[in-house]
C-alpha cells in the first residue's frame, strides 16, 4: 500500500470511530441510567484526561516507542478498555473506565496527525487530500451508528465503536509506513517549554483553543438538542452529515486555494463564521437552521484545523511535531471542550439554544488573538531542535 493511500485509510478508520464516540456517547451514557448534566460530566472528564494524555503522555511515548508500534497497541488497548464499560454499572466503575479510556483512545488523533504532517513536509502525500478521508470515515461512522441505535437502541454504540477499535488495530500492520519504526523523538531536549517561548505558537494555539473549544455545545450536545427538536435517530445521523460533507469539500481543495493564504486571515475567516454559526443555532431554534449552519463547520471547524496543520509544517521542526501535535490535541480538542462542555451541560438545562449563545461569545476574543499572531509570525521564529533548554 502507498503511503498515500496508507494515510488515508489511516484517517478513514479513525474518524471513523471517532464519529461513533464523539456525537453518540453522551446518549450512551444516558442508558447507563445517567442524566443529561451526569452524562455532561463523564464527557467533561474524559476530555480533561485526554488533555494531559496527549499534552505529557503523547510526546512521552514517541521518546520510548515507534510511531509504528503505537498505531498497533494503542487501538488494541483502548478496544480492551472498552469491553469493561459492558458489565459494570454505577458512578465510580463507569468512572474509572472513562479515565483509563481517555488516557489511551484519543492518543490516536495526535498520532496520526504527527504520522500525516512528517509525510507532508517530505512531499511524500498530499495532506488534505488524505485528511479528507478522515472526514468520509467520520460520515461513516455518523450514519452507521445513526441507523443501528434507531433500530437497536443507544446502547449498541458501544458495540459499534469496538468493531471500529479492533479494525482500526488490524490495518494498522499494513497501513502505517515502515519509516514510521524508529521513534519520532528521540532527543531529551526536546522540550515543549521551547515551543511555549514562542509567542507565535501561544497565539496560534489560543486561537484554536478558543475556535475549536467552541464545538463543545455541538459535540456534547447536538445529538440530544436534535432528539429535544423531536428528530428521529436515524435523520439525526444525516442531519450531522452535512457538516462534514462540507468539510470533505474544503479538505479536497485546500491545498490548491489556501496555499497562498495568511495562516491569520484563515482564522479570521473561521472565527467570523463561528459567530455565525452559533449564534444562528441560539436565535433559531429550528432543525431547518441548524441543518444550514451544518456547511459552516467546513470553516468553523475544518479551516482552523487546516490554519494550524499549515503553521505545523511550516514552522515547527521535525523533532517538535509530536509535542505541538500533542499540545493541539490536549489544549484545543480537550481540555477546552472538555471545561466548556461541563459550562453546556448546565447552561442546557436552562435552555437547549443558551450553550450554543455561550459559543458565539466565546470566539469573539480570537479576533484580538489573530492580530498578535499576524505581527509575531513575522518577528519571532519557532525554536529548532539544537536549541537548549
Amino acid at each position: 500500500m502507498n503511503k498515500q493511500a496508507g494515510m488515508s485509510v489511516q484517517f478513514y478508520l479513525f474518524f471513523f470511530t471517532w464519529g461513533v464516540f464523539i456525537p453518540y456517547w453522551t446518549a450512551w451514557l444516558k442508558t447507563k441510567g445517567f442524566s443529561i448534566e451526569e452524562a455532561g460530566w463523564f464527557v467533561s472528564l474524559s476530555l480533561i484526561v485526554r488533555s494531559v494524555s496527549t499534552l505529557y503522555g503523547y510526546p512521552a511515548l514517541c521518546r520510548v516507542a515507534p510511531l509504528s508500534q503505537l498505531a498497533r497497541w494503542l487501538p488494541f488497548l483502548s478496544a480492551v478498555i472498552l469491553l469493561g464499560f459492558i458489565p459494570f454499572q454505577g458512578f465510580v466503575p463507569i468512572l474509572v473506565l472513562t479515565v483509563l479510556f481517555a488516557w489511551t483512545y484519543p492518543v490516536l488523533l495526535p498520532m496520526n496527525e504527527t504520522i500525516a504532517n512528517m509525510l507532508a513536509k517530505e512531499k511524500q502525500i498530499d495532506y488534505g487530500r488524505s485528511r479528507l478521508w478522515g472526514s468520509v470515515g467520520y460520515i461513516v461512522g455518523l450514519y452507521v451508528t445513526g441507523w443501528i441505535t434507531s433500530r437497536l437502541g443507544d446502547a449498541s454504540t458501544l458495540y459499534v465503536l469496538f468493531i471500529g477499535l479492533i479494525i482500526v488495530y488490524l490495518h494498522s500492520f499494513v497501513g502505517v509506513s515502515n519509516q514510521f519504526a524508529t521513534k519520532a523523538s528521540t532527543r531529551d531536549n526536546v522540550s515543549m517549554r521551547k515551543l511555549f517561548k514562542s509567542r507565535a505558537f501561544i497565539w496560534c494555539l489560543l486561537i484554536c483553543i478558543l475556535l475549536q473549544g467552541a464545538h463543545a455545545a455541538y459535540n456534547s450536545y447536538g445529538v440530544v438538542y436534535l432528539q429535544k427538536l423531536g428528530i428521529d435517530n436515524s435523520q439525526i445521523g444525516l442531519i450531522m452529515i452535512v457538516a462534514v460533507v462540507a468539510e470533505i469539500g474544503f479538505f479536497y481543495v485546500a491545498d490548491r486555494f489556501m496555499a497562498n493564504v495568511p495562516i491569520a486571515v484563515m482564522f479570521f475567516i473561521a472565527a467570523v463564521s463561528s459567530v455565525v454559526r452559533w449564534g444562528a443555532i441560539y436565535l433559531f431554534p429550528d432543525a431547518t437552521v441548524f441543518i444550514i449552519t451544518q456547511v459552516l463547520h467546513a470553516i468553523t471547524f475544518g479551516l482552523t484545523h487546516f490554519a494550524y496543520m499549515r503553521f505545523v509544517n511550516q514552522w515547527v521542526p521535525n523533532a517538535y511535531i509530536p509535542s505541538a501535535q500533542g499540545a493541539y490535541a490536549s489544549l484545543a480538542m480537550g481540555l477546552g471542550t472538555g471545561l466548556l462542555t461541563i459550562l453546556c451541560g448546565y447552561a442546557y438545562a436552562v435552555s437547549p439554544q443558551l450553550p450554543f449563545l455561550l459559543m458565539a461569545a466565546l470566539t469573539m476574543p480570537s479576533f484580538g488573538l489573530v492580530f498578535l499572531l499576524h505581527g509575531a509570525l513575522k518577528r519571532q521564529p519557532l525554536p529548532t531542535a539544537s536549541t537548549s533548554s
